[in-house]
């Protein structure tokens, strides 16, 4: 098993986003309002948060410019997904053997 050395806010982030994930490894649809909802963290705070994660390469958001003529300015129209390092949060694709299991270790 994998471990990843996180803050607090940024272990309930990345777990509401794993929450999340229901298909295929790799696949998501989720992003802020997902997040928010299933961290029941104020928006500003997952903004900040999602800021960290990124430059941790622990998240990665797909902003969809271009994309079927998304206004790429609306934040709840682009999609997170948990990188190579944090796709063993979601259990469903560890026990597939898609990927090895992830712990999370708050410091």
């Amino acid at each position: 098993m994998n471990t990843i050395a996180v803050t607090q806010l940024e272990k309930v982030v990345l777990e509401a986003l794993a929450g999340e994930m229901y298909a295929e490894c790799g696949f998501s649809d989720a992003g802020l309002r997902e997040v928010v909802d299933g961290s029941k963290l104020p928006v500003n705070v997952v903004r900040g948060v999602m800021s960290s994660l990124i430059k941790k390469d622990l998240l990665y958001v797909w902003d969809r410019v271009g994309d079927w003529g998304i206004n790429a300015r609306d934040p709840y129209m682009h999609i997170w997904y948990l990188t190579e390092k944090t796709k063993g949060l979601v259990s469903e694709w560890v026990e597939e053997g898609e990927v090895e299991a992830v712990e999370l270790i708050v410091q």
